[in-house]
């Protein structure tokens, strides 16, 4: 007989859920809510009448426009970081985002809806204020005038068109490289609105409209991402998530700080300021919120994300929705502070016109020592010049630990190319460059030939290539996958083209001062902005042309150049009147030359550079010839070495014995899969060949 013995019920186990995400944006709306109804109370930006020479347009416009704004931005940061979250943090399937990266981007698509309503209805709100109508007697043809003349306007349509591809890529975009193209747009959509804000209308025009756009992006990724984080389904690919974010957050929190120290720079123009005004007061509270949440990340880094890599979710999600709600009292103080009036050291009735212009009184007759002193700092090609130049260096640095030898020459002509880059925008010279043709001709070729040159004779390319890492995982890519990917993508291949290097080149040479558009890129700084990138690309495609294309075709390209540089000289020596004098005839000095001298002067501008194009380009097409036909040895199989080929080839496992395990991933030439570091035709070195 069988004895059925009665088993013991097992223990009940209660299975602790994480807190869903409504109880956390229940609590940051209230504490979003509650801050900025207190800082636009505090600052004064609900009474108008302390905003000297603006109009009142009623305490409905006055209250509904911040929250307005405050609903589009956080629209925009939830877009932001689902996006970014699903291109960059989250593991994928081959191209495709995975089933948690296809989940946050639906709710993406939800939050660009609401980021796109709210700034439609900022538009009228926006037209109520400017003109001081109550916004119930704001027409449609007012708005539509708004949209179409004014710049607060044009930034809103901008955004609004912006915001609408976002969300149609929200939508129907599910490959990884799609969503990445996605998350970029949406953090470029965050820009428009403060670019054109009254940052883009003051003095300083350089330092305050970047660093406000840099601000802007940095938080919008800063508190996107870790709004993220706490809100994905489970745990399981939280831990990899939070570590990629944690790098991410720390750039932010670098870019924020040296930001906002820059654009409260401009704004207070003494110390005492500080805490002698509202506008002040609030700079403060910021800060100290800004350094509370530099100790938040801290504690992630040391105590938290450790706890998380061990299993333990409870810690991390607990002390970021405590960061996440500072944030978002950070995030309402910001719009707050931009609807504050800050305080006015000038006579407002009496401006300086050519400060409104040039964001600089007019500068006295140049001399050395003002084109090298004088300082106009604009963030964003300081932002270039000190990241790029630092992750070259980090680059070379990890290089040499693995044994290997990049050429200090190379090293040399970038960090010249970053300095070139740093004297002509941001130096006395920039601020000769808005008031004569030769000065900016100088500027402008300086941008569009010396700085690529030198920095391509950096080889960058290839030094990332050979130093970025891969992925933790084959479904997580990492910097040097993404790397890969820009390289490989259709408009760095076209714009690398032979015909585009060519035409791009032709077009930012001539466009500026033989068509009608100097003027207004000039009257606005974003135009600016965009017409110097303008021209850093189209003499990069020029300098890539020559490095890596066969001899033939960098000849031709390197003729059609130097032609276009030097029938540009004739044509500006022989022109009594550019089209681009509209712009100088607003700010000239009494200093200046006449029109015909000015010219003459940008016209041997453009002969010294058709001197240096046409050198360097020789020089460059000559290595590249040496480097294609010359005898050098050839590493093969184990290392054993002969003298028969033409090329220095080093197959995976010998690169793999000098980087410590992993051959290092070279880029440069499209048909030469396997190349030793030092081969010029990969853009890597100078023939130096890698030691172990």
């Amino acid at each position: 007989m069988t004895r059925i013995e009665q088993r013991p019920a097992d223990t009940a186990v209660t299975v602790r859920r994480a807190p869903g995400p409504a109880r956390l944006v229940a609590a940051t709306a209230a504490v979003g809510s509650v801050v900025l109804a207190l800082a636009l109370w505090y600052g004064g930006g609900t009474d108008r009448e302390q905003i000297l020479g603006l109009p009142d347009g009623g305490a409905f416009t006055a209250w509904a426009l911040p929250v307005a704004r405050t609903l589009s931005y956080v629209g925009g940061v939830l877009t932001v970081g689902w996006t970014v979250a699903a291109a960059f943090l989250l593991p994928g399937l081959d191209r495709l985002v995975g089933p948690v990266g296809y989940l946050l981007l639906r709710r993406a698509s939800w939050t660009a809806a609401l980021w796109l309503v709210a700034t439609l209805a900022a538009l009228p709100l926006t037209a109520s204020s400017l003109l001081g109508n109550p916004v119930d007697q704001v027409t449609t043809v007012t708005v539509f005038s708004l949209a179409m003349s004014v710049s607060q306007g044009q930034g809103l349509v901008i955004a609004a068109a912006m915001i609408a591809v976002v969300f149609a890529a929200t939508r129907w975009v599910i490959t990884r490289t799609g969503v990445a193209v996605t998350a970029l747009l949406a953090v470029a959509a965050t820009l428009p609105v403060v670019l054109t804000g009254h940052s883009a209308g003051s003095g300083n025009h350089a330092i305050a409209v970047s660093s406000v756009g840099i601000h802007t992006a940095a938080a919008a990724l800063w508190v996107g991402g870790l709004a993220a984080l706490l809100t994905l389904p489970g745990h399981r690919e939280l831990p990899r998530a939070a570590q990629r974010y944690s790098t991410m957050a720390l750039w932010c929190f670098v870019l924020m700080g040296l930001s906002g120290i820059a654009n409260t720079a401009i704004r207070l123009y003494q110390p005492d300021e500080l805490w002698s005004t509202r506008y002040g007061v609030l700079v403060l509270v910021k800060s100290v919120v800004l350094v509370a949440l530099g100790v938040f990340g801290a504690a992630h880094r040391s105590r938290t994300l450790p706890r998380l890599a061990a299993g333990g979710a409870g810690a991390f999600r607990r002390l970021a929705s405590v960061e996440i709600l500072v944030l978002a009292g950070i995030v309402a103080v910001g719009v707050a502070m931009s609807r504050a009036p800050s305080p006015v050291t000038i006579d407002p009735v009496e401006p300086d016109v050519y400060t409104e212009l040039l964001g600089f009184p007019l500068p006295a007759a140049p001399t050395v020592a003002r084109l090298l002193g004088q300082p106009v700092p604009d963030a964003y090609f300081l932002l270039i010049a000190v990241i790029g130049g630092g992750l070259y260096l980090a680059g070379v640095r990890r290089l040499r630990r693995t044994g290997r030898v990049w050429p200090t020459a190379r090293t040399i002509s970038f960090l010249a190319g970053m300095l070139v880059l740093v004297a002509v925008t941001c130096l006395g010279f920039a601020r000769y460059a808005a008031v004569t043709h030769a000065h900016h001709i100088g500027q402008h070729l300086a941008l569009l030939v010396l700085v690529p040159l030198l920095v391509c004779g950096g080889a960058p390319g290839a030094l990332a290539g050979a130093t970025l890492r891969s992925g933790p995982a084959s479904d997580l890519p990492g910097a040097l996958q993404w790397w890969e990917t820009l390289r490989r993508s259709g408009p760095a291949r076209g714009l690398a083209h032979p015909v585009s290097a060519v035409v791009a080149f032709v077009v930012c040479l001539y466009l500026p001062y033989f068509a009608p558009v100097l003027s207004w890129l000039m009257q606005r700084h974003v135009g600016h902005l965009g017409m110097l990138t303008a021209f850093l690309a189209a003499g990069g495609a020029v300098a890539t042309v020559l490095r890596h294309r066969p001899r033939r075709v960098g000849g031709a390209v390197l003729a059609a150049v130097t032609a276009a540089l030097l029938i540009f000289a004739v044509l500006v020596w022989r022109s009594d009147r550019l089209r681009s004098a509209e712009w100088f005839d607003l700010v000239r000095t009494d200093w200046a030359p006449v029109p015909a001298v000015d010219h003459r002067y940008a016209a041997w501008t453009a002969l010294v550079a058709a001197v240096v194009l046409t050198t360097a380009g020789l020089a460059l097409l000559g290595r590249s010839a040496a480097t294609t036909t010359g005898t050098r040895p050839t590493t093969t199989g184990a290392g054993s070495a002969t003298t028969t080929g033409t090329r220095p080839t080093t197959t995976g496992a010998d690169l793999a014995a000098t980087s410590g395990g992993e051959p290092p991933a070279v880029t440069g030439a499209d048909d030469a899969p396997t190349v030793a570091v030092g081969d010029d035709r990969s853009g890597a070195g100078g023939g130096d060949a890698p030691r172990g």
